[in-house]
């Protein structure tokens, strides 16, 4: 994940502390699919060398802002994100801004707070780095009530742009301005790169009980890139339960946990990677065909918790009425059931519109899996008659 430029609008900075900005940008990131934050709050406070109780304030303000909220279950998520793909190729589509390491750096915190906006606009919003990217502007437009800065009139802001220049090619004219690039000794300071991915991950094996102490860092990657890709296919809600049905999978599984292990649980520099034999890739496969037959399960289950559902729900209807009289426990029983039962088809339908897609990619997969697959209900109908033509096909070819 990477920084969305809208939050680096200096429009939205005028209030922010020193603080407050430091943790967007930490944020930033840490986030991960769909931008969930990994890291409890004591980690987020650890990191910004200050208290939880701190921590938190920010956090309402932000939540306040729109820029991070919670889900249902109380995780943290970042609203300021942009999900980028390794090796993808830019567009306008997933333009982010590049979280520049001087932006932290005591000399640029120790700027005045417009100089600090004006240099994070252009750098962050404008995306004035790019070769060739330069921006034109008035100033007039930089002060007063709707001004891009917190200044009043015209000599704040020339004043402004003269010391924004200490970061910026800036040509300043009588009326306006024309910001070129970010000074290379700035660039060279680096950029702080995205954790989130592999954040993510270790939280996702924590919670299942794998021993993190001794993970390869190459082996998280490699999980990671197959959860890259399933986020990117399906979104974080389906991705995420894939995961996690993966996981449990393999804790369950002796023989299929022990394989995983031997993969995972190894020095960096112990995995043969050459023309012959690419072991990292060897562990990502793995996991791609872990998280397959997590599918399957997670369908499976999904249908038998359904039928529990149905019989919760049916055996409250038959006892609605108690002595003539209507029952409100069984009453509110049905109004649960029912709940339940859209919260299972809702999923079930997601995993339906996953699967229509993978068919495209894949169909010989769900062809080897369809005596399970057409066992599963009403929702997963589409992708039994797709299935069902393809068998058909395969037959009349082989004929």
């Amino acid at each position: 994940m990477k920084h969305h430029p809208d939050l680096f609008d200096a429009r939205t900075l005028h209030n922010d502390t020193r603080l407050l900005f430091k943790l967007k940008l930490l944020l930033g990131t840490i986030c991960a699919y769909g931008g969930e934050v990994p890291l409890p709050i004591t980690a987020l406070a650890k990191r910004m060398g200050t208290s939880t109780y701190r921590i938190r304030i920010l956090l309402n303000k932000l939540v306040f802002e729109g820029i991070v909220h919670y889900n249902d279950s109380g995780n943290l998520f970042f609203n300021r994100y942009v999900f980028v793909r390794d090796q993808a190729e830019p567009s306008q589509e997933n333009l982010y801004a590049k979280n520049f390491a001087f932006f932290n750096c005591d000399e640029f915190l120790s700027e005045d707070r417009n100089v600090q906006r004006f240099v994070l606009h252009y750098v962050g919003k404008e995306l004035i780095y790019i070769p060739g990217n330069f921006r034109w502007g008035y100033i007039n437009d930089l002060y007063g009530p709707t001004g891009l800065l917190n200044i009043r009139t015209p000599k704040e802001a020339k004043t402004i742009l003269i010391q924004a220049s200490k970061y910026l090619k800036i040509k300043i004219h009588t009326e306006n301005y024309q910001v070129l690039h970010v000074h290379q000794k700035w660039i060279d300071m680096g950029e702080v790169y995205s954790e989130g991915a592999e954040l993510w991950v270790f939280k996702q094996l924590k919670k299942h009980r794998f021993c993190c102490d001794f993970l390869s860092r190459k082996a998280v990657w490699q999980i990671a890139k197959v959860m890259e890709d399933y986020y990117a296919k399906f979104g974080y809600e389906y991705a995420t339960e894939i995961f996690d049905t993966a996981l449990f999978n393999i804790q369950l599984n002796k023989m299929r946990s022990q394989t995983f292990f031997n993969m995972i649980y190894r020095e960096d520099s112990e995995y043969i990677v050459n023309d012959d034999k690419n072991e990292l890739d060897e562990i990502s496969a793995y996991f791609r065909s872990v998280m397959e037959s997590a599918e399957l399960k997670y369908a499976v289950q999904l249908s038998m918790d359904l039928e529990v559902v149905h019989q919760k729900k049916h055996m409250a209807e038959t006892q609605l009425f108690v002595n003539d009289a209507l029952s409100e426990l069984n009453q509110d029983l049905i109004v649960t059931a029912e709940e339940q039962q859209r919260e299972i088809w809702d999923k079930l339908r997601l995993l339906h519109n996953c699967w229509l897609s993978r068919f495209r990619q894949n169909p010989e997969w769900f062809a080897q899996r369809y005596y399970q697959i057409k066992t599963l209900p009403a929702p997963i109908l589409e992708i039994k008659l797709e299935i069902e033509k393809f068998i058909s096909k395969q037959k009349n070819n082989v004929v």
